[in-house]
């Protein structure tokens, strides 16, 4: 990193939540482009003063490490800026759950010709890297070294005027001393003329050159790399033929964003983000790059429950990357699914274990179904994470219980409901429970630091195996609260 310049100008960015700043940062030099969640908006009050403002909806809450890369008169630099976890969670939690997102993501990855290569790099490195965003990078840089942007420059070449090649320039051409130092041809013809030409230039960008370098220094440090160093050489190779590429010949400024060639925007962007996720690698570090903490939560719970019926079933069988199941196992005589938001449509399009589901009113899509079929007997559960600061109402469980008890049917028999055994939402601090038993939903507690309750998990298996017949009211035991 570029040692910071006290004297040239500075730029200080403020992260705003609920109308209070929750971080600030001083960069010491020109803020480039930054990529932040799209509930995150940039906005430019003043000259040097950023500020990034997120959604008023709680729900859309973000938190964790974000990349503010700058340049200054000595060259490129980042800043790093952490944006604190709202209650009941911290950074260790924020960390726990970006990695179980990794490791779900790449379970669910479909292979491509060059997976063998990146198996072996994600075994040196490990699954704290996003590496779905670092191949969008690799991606989006090779493509455009092979075919790099330019623009047409208009020139004027003096050409003799027996050659062939571009518009004569008549006015030009008489007007010039040129046209008449040499003797004019037989016609009269002044021996040079003026042509108008056009050059292809290559398109350059600062801004590119300097992130496309600060993510091959930071791809040479991760640990872990340099087990692999031919993969780790054409790694940065590439990304330093990108900055090199990029770098404009002359110090001018770099044009709008809004007018940057496609090619290298999505380049610059793609660049930003695996930067970020590069960056927050590191033994010792708790935290994680920033991210809207709703989808990082429901990951993380469908992770975790995959893991824990693994734990007790075994490994699963092979699913396949482009369905909505993440998880296959034999029990018994019974086969049991894990279907990660499936969606289920009003046309009945989903189908699970041999039969079709249906949604009775509009389109649903439950974060997590668990059903298990044994002989013609099929049982499910709906199981839905909910992000909250606090104990989950009695009102929110109502509202999202029912639309899956009432709306989810069976395609061959669409009048009959419920078909669900229960609904239970995941809430990090637990909640309500269904006044009586035929209610079927319930809050269960879902928190990184303790997991999911070994109890519940057992549970769950015992309500799709038929051995409960709906959810009695606190039947589970929490082990944290």
């Amino acid at each position: 990193m570029t040692a910071p310049d006290t004297t040239g100008p500075t730029t200080t960015v403020g992260f705003y939540r609920a109308g209070v700043e929750v971080a600030r940062e001083t960069v010491p030099g020109y803020l480039l482009e930054i990529a932040p969640p799209a509930s995150v908006q940039l906005r430019r009050p003043a000259a040097g003063e950023v500020h990034l403002v997120e959604d008023d909806d709680p729900f859309l809450e973000c938190c964790g490490r974000l990349l503010l890369p700058w340049v200054n008169r000595h060259g490129p630099g980042t800043t790093v800026m952490d944006i604190p976890p709202p209650l009941p969670f911290d950074n260790d939690d924020l960390r726990t759950m970006w990695t179980a997102r990794n490791r779900l993501t790449m379970a669910r990855r479909p292979p491509t010709s060059g997976d063998a290569e990146w198996a072996r790099l994600r075994r040196s490195v490990g699954s704290d890297v996003d590496w779905q965003l670092l191949e969008l990078a690799v991606w989006n840089a090779s493509v455009t070294l092979s075919n790099w942007p330019a623009r047409s420059i208009p020139s004027v070449q003096w050409l003799p005027t027996d050659r062939t090649g571009g518009r004569i320039l008549v006015g030009v051409t008489e007007r010039s001393p040129r046209s008449h130092a040499l003797p004019s041809g037989p016609s009269g013809m002044p021996a040079l003329t003026a042509r108008r030409s056009a050059a292809a230039q290559p398109r350059t960008l600062h801004a590119l050159a300097a992130v496309a370098a600060l993510l091959a220094n930071a791809l040479e440090a991760v640990p872990g790399i340099n087990q692999d160093p031919f993969i780790r050489d054409r790694l940065t190779g590439l990304f330093r033929r990108v900055a090199q590429r990029s770098l404009p010949s002359t110090p001018v400024a770099d044009p709008p964003p809004s007018s940057w060639p496609r090619p290298l925007s999505a380049t610059y962007a793609a660049c930003v983000r695996a930067l970020t996720v590069i960056t927050a690698v590191g033994p010792g570090s708790s935290s994680a790059p920033l991210s809207e903490l709703w989808e990082l939560y429901q990951a993380w719970c469908a992770e975790a429950l995959r893991a824990a019926i693994t734990a007790i079933l075994g490994p699963s069988g092979v699913t396949s990357p482009s369905t909505s199941c993440i998880g296959q196992w034999s029990d018994g005589s019974a086969t049991v699914e894990l279907h990660y938001q499936p969606k289920i449509t009003t046309g009945g399009a989903f189908s699970a274990l041999g039969q079709k589901y249906q949604a009775a009113i509009s389109d649903l899509e439950p974060d997590l179904l668990l059903l298990r079929q044994d002989g013609n007997t099929v049982r499910r559960l709906v199981l839905d994470p909910k992000k909250r600061s606090g104990l989950l109402g009695v009102d929110d469980l109502t509202l999202n219980a029912s639309k899956y008890l009432w709306g989810i049917r069976a395609a061959d028999q669409p009048a009959r409901a419920p078909i669900l055994q229960g609904v239970l939402l995941l809430a990090p601090l637990g909640g309500a429970a269904s006044a009586h038993a035929y209610g079927l939903a319930d809050t269960l507690i879902a928190h990184p630091r303790t997991g999911i309750a070994d109890d519940i998990v057992v549970a769950l298996l015992d309500v799709v195996r038929g051995g409960a017949s709906a959810l009695p009211p606190r039947a589970w035991k929490p082990r944290w609260s």
